[in-house]
């Protein structure tokens, strides 16, 4: 019964990520750039209690006082599927409840101005897959724990990690602004969004890992950057 529910987390994670690639790229009934407006206020209204139904989770359950509390509920071997599944679910209502802001802010009409702005939507998510699958996706994903496996992965400084400190944030904020069609509604969900990776990740994430790591990690911080690749890598 583990397994299944883990694989099924997995399943829904992976879907919400796709409806979200399709949710930017306007693929969906109703994109982030199209759609038929409702009254603006109520708009803003549903949208910003979408986004903060969507961050304040995904940040408490990862958290480890939360996490101590949450496995007298949820057993350990599942606490990981159980986050993928509660952030995936509300990913997928977060594209799918969105209410239409349509006001074009700027629109590059240049194809090949065009064609560049996809390209690094696309280098964005190739960067945010590359940086999971450098930490073990297994195990970020929660099907290690299921199946037996609950060690976590050593700190190590692999693939994009040598370069920045928090990588999948950093591809998943360049997807978020790689856009040639600007719209206020794109532009509410990529700075909410943005503004809650670099906060999150700065604030909470670091604050965990110091604790839990230790020297390791404050050295590794003093050298590597947060999110933008230094032009030349220190000593």
């Amino acid at each position: 019964m583990k397994q299944i529910f883990a694989v099924s987390s997995v399943l829904v994670g992976l879907a919400s990520q796709v409806l979200l690639v399709a949710f930017l790229l306007d693929f969906t009934p109703v994109g982030i750039n199209r759609g038929e407006p409702p009254m603006p206020w109520l708009a803003i209204v549903n949208n910003v209690a979408l986004l903060a139904l969507f961050a304040l989770p995904h940040s408490l359950m990862a958290r480890p006082a939360f996490k101590r509390r949450w496995r007298l509920l949820v057993p350990d071997a599942i606490e990981r599927s159980a986050y993928i599944f509660v952030s995936g679910a509300l990913l997928a209502l977060l594209c799918l409840a969105w209410q239409p802001m349509p006001t074009l802010l700027w629109q590059l009409d240049h194809e090949l101005a065009r064609g560049a702005l996809r390209l690094l939507f696309a280098a964005g998510l190739l960067v945010l897959a590359w940086s999971i699958f450098s930490i073990d996706a297994l195990h970020f994903h929660g099907l290690k724990q299921a199946f037996g496996r609950r060690d976590d992965p050593p700190f190590a400084m692999r693939g994009p990690y040598r370069y920045v400190r928090h990588p999948i944030q950093s591809g998943l904020i360049v997807a978020l602004w790689a856009t040639p069609d600007m719209t206020a509604g794109h532009m509410l969900f990529a700075s909410v969004l943005t503004f809650y990776s670099v906060t999150a990740s700065l604030m909470l994430e670091e604050r965990d890992l110091r604790s839990a790591i230790g020297d390791s990690y404050r050295e590794y911080r003093s050298r590597v950057p947060a999110f933008i690749p230094a032009l030349r890598r220190r000593g």
